[in-house]
């Protein structure tokens, strides 16, 4: 595929191309161009006229045109659905649940745009004011970029050019360089469906070249990050030299936290499908398990149970529970992060085995003092068991981490449960149920080094907009 520069499918100005690989194969599925520096350039220079346009362009025409997507993208899913399976590895299903997703999230977002107001506000509550009169309005920022996750390219694809689009902006998509494919396809749908060129535009690549380049632009009105807190810093540094807005969902090391009392069943239910899903790569998805004393041995058996029927083969296969994580390189992390973890005190329980980039499903006992009890985020399908006795020393495991995307807390006592709650470091806190979810309309984001901003249906247009402030002096006088 090419990239989309200025309404253009354009190949890189050097010609040279990453491949995309199915990994559950190690087949080439297509190539992505490799963008330089000048074709980063290239598309920020569009996006200015693009903005100019598409700012002026009334709310309506542009919900239109959002919504004319939603229904073909909704007619194109299976064939998306197979494309997005193939070039991340995830499960068909999960393929389908993000395509599904993807749609509802740019239809929310063409929603909320026709509410985006502002405020009227008389002036006489302040003396010497009595005779003028406050507007307010949100306008667009002008130029974004969105660099995107390999983990759920789609669904973050919505969330940066739903919002961006349906706000008013132009917008700069750098895809993920392993699976860039069902992202461009889906902004070639856009523009089929009556965005301008400039104002969506694709620049494939990779990301210490291109999202570099695009992050220190001076041009760029606003970065919106997802990925890891080690290259979200980098972000901030660079966009900090232009006072470019930043927005940064960044990494997580969630904890999901099993009292005594607590439903094991359903614990376990949702502890086994939070970490599996996705193959094990999501930012907030159940990381370290914390479960009581009393319960601990009963759960760590329930869960080898259940976790060693977990199959994994090739992602479209329906009875393959689990596909390869996005490259062979991740792979390998993930196998080095579990023998350190096992030299350094931690029992493995079951797996911990690599072949190419499947994972065995593994499950690890470890310590609170641990550093997979802290900030090692391991970002695959390993399961860390963690023992505590009462609430206390589970909170004190739980903000021991720098990072607070979400968590997770199973008891039958409401009144443990909102105290947990409240004193969790974390942008969001699921009280029986798993810490891998996320509703369209939520603030989602997370404390600490998880992140800055929020970012949902809800409250993405008001990240991407700014208010103006329009006065009419004396106007009121004249009905005095």
């Amino acid at each position: 595929m090419k990239m989309l520069i200025n309404g253009q499918k354009k190949d890189a100005s050097n010609n040279i191309v990453i491949e995309t690989l199915n990994m559950a194969t190690m087949e080439v599925i297509d190539t992505i161009p490799a963008g330089t520096i000048e074709d980063a350039q290239e598309a920020i220079e569009a996006s200015l006229e693009g903005a100019k346009i598409w700012s002026t362009t009334p709310t309506y025409k542009r919900v239109d045109i959002i919504k004319k997507f939603v229904g073909n993208l909704r007619s194109n899913s299976e064939e998306l659905a197979q494309l997005l399976c193939v070039e991340s590895g995830k499960p068909l299903a999960h393929a389908q649940n993000e395509l599904a997703t993807a749609a509802r999230i740019f239809e929310g977002f063409a929603e909320e745009s026709k509410r985006l107001f502002g405020q009227t506000i008389p002036l006489d509550i302040q003396p010497g004011l009595e005779s003028d009169f406050l507007l307010t309005k949100r306008e667009p920022l002008g130029v974004i970029v969105g660099i995107l996750a390999f983990n759920f390219p789609a669904e973050l694809f919505a969330q940066k050019v739903g919002a961006a689009l349906a706000s008013g902006n132009a917008i700069i998509v750098k895809p993920p360089e392993d699976d860039s494919l069902t992202c461009i396809r889906m902004a070639e749908m856009l523009l089929e469906a009556g965005v301008p060129g400039n104002v969506l535009q694709v620049v494939t690549g990779y990301g210490e070249v291109v999202g570099d380049y695009l992050s220190k632009s001076p041009q760029v009105n606003a970065i919106s990050f997802t990925g890891s807190s080690r290259v979200g810093e980098i972000i901030s540094r660079n966009a900090s030299k232009n006072i470019t807005r930043t927005f940064l969902e960044l990494s997580g090391n969630d904890a999901f936290t099993v009292f005594e009392d607590a439903d094991i069943d359903l614990a376990l239910e949702h502890a086994v499908m939070g970490r599996l899903y996705g193959n094990g790569q999501v930012c907030v998805s159940t990381k370290r398990i914390l479960v009581e004393k009393s319960r601990f041995n009963e759960f760590k058996e329930k869960l080898i149970e259940v976790v060693s029927i977990k199959k994994y083969g090739d992602p479209l296969d329906n009875n393959s529970d689990i596909g390869p994580v996005i490259n062979v390189k991740a792979a390998e992390h993930i196998e080095s992060q579990i023998n350190n973890a096992v030299s350094n005190g931690a029992k493995l329980l079951l797996g911990g085995k690599r072949k190419d980039a499947f994972v065995e499903p593994t499950v690890l006992e470890a310590s609170k003092h641990m550093d997979i009890a802290k900030d090692e985020e391991i970002f695959g399908p390993v399961f860390c068991l963690i023992p505590f006795e009462g609430i206390d020393e589970a909170i004190e495991i739980t903000n021991s981490s720098s990072f607070g995307l979400g968590g997770a807390v199973f008891t039958k006592d409401i009144y443990k449960a909102m105290e947990a709650a409240n004193r969790i470091e974390a942008g969001m806190v699921s009280i029986n149920g798993g810490n891998c979810y996320r509703p369209d309309c939520s603030a989602f984001g997370g404390y600490k080094k998880s992140g800055i901003g929020r970012e949902g249906t809800a409250y993405t247009m008001e990240e991407f907009t700014q208010i103006k402030n329009i006065v009419l002096r004396g106007v009121m006088s004249h009905f005095s």
